[in-house]
């Protein structure tokens, strides 16, 4: 388990925790037992406890995984999102990120009845990928154009934008939005991973590439 207290540490630490098996218990059930039981100081954070809200996002063995419906097993490195502002063992800073959305304008611009832009058609279950994105923001722990200075979209903003490019009452031209924001960056990258199962390339960074 990844440990780190800014009042009190220097660097993260790793630390191991025994926790006893149960059939299907999940590494949030594993998280709250040792908080529970062993350690009362461990900081982490979850909110549904199933696959709704997304704040449970940590990385499991490197890899973004939401700890609500990933089970547990022996030996795993349970660790926070990567690339994001560290606050404390599990806790990344997810409100800076959130208030920095703000700019862009990733809400509903309704027409006046006269779309002049046109709407794409979307399939059914690209519109189901699209709409499942929790904001857990591990896409953006995994984006290696993250650091690219003020302007680059995330993948995240991308999905946002995909979605309202799809969405026939919007007007504003979210292609062009995708553009000013540095999609370009994203066209051989190939790096996006949702653990909801979201195809970031396939279903928001193609479509606003046009094509």
């Amino acid at each position: 388990m990844h440990r780190f207290n800014p009042e009190a540490d220097i660097k993260p630490v790793w630390k191991a925790y025994a926790v006893p098996y149960e059939n299907k218990n999940t590494v949030l059930g594993a998280l709250q037992y040792i908080q529970e039981k062993i350690d009362p100081s461990l900081a982490f954070r979850y909110g549904c406890r199933y696959r709704r809200c997304g704040l449970c996002a940590v990385e499991i063995n490197g890899k973004p995984a939401m700890a609500c419906y990933t089970y547990a097993e022996d030996g795993l490195r349970v660790g926070p999102l990567s690339g994001l502002h560290l606050i404390r063992d599990l806790v990344v800073d997810r409100k800076s990120f959130f208030e920095e959305l703000k700019k862009y304008s990733l809400y509903l611009e309704p027409s006046d009845g006269h779309n002049a832009r046109g709407t794409p058609v979307m399939e059914p279950e690209q519109g189901a990928r699209l709409r499942s994105c929790l904001e857990c923001l591990s896409c953006i722990s995994r984006c290696p154009n993250r650091s690219s200075g003020e302007g680059f979209g995330v993948p995240l903003i991308y999905v946002r934008l995909a979605q309202l490019h799809f969405d026939p009452r919007d007007r504003k031209d979210r292609l062009a939005q995708a553009k000013l924001l540095g999609i370009d960056r994203c066209r051989n990258c190939n790096k996006c991973f949702c653990p909801n199962g979201i195809a970031i390339i396939k279903d928001a960074i193609k479509p606003l590439l046009g094509g």
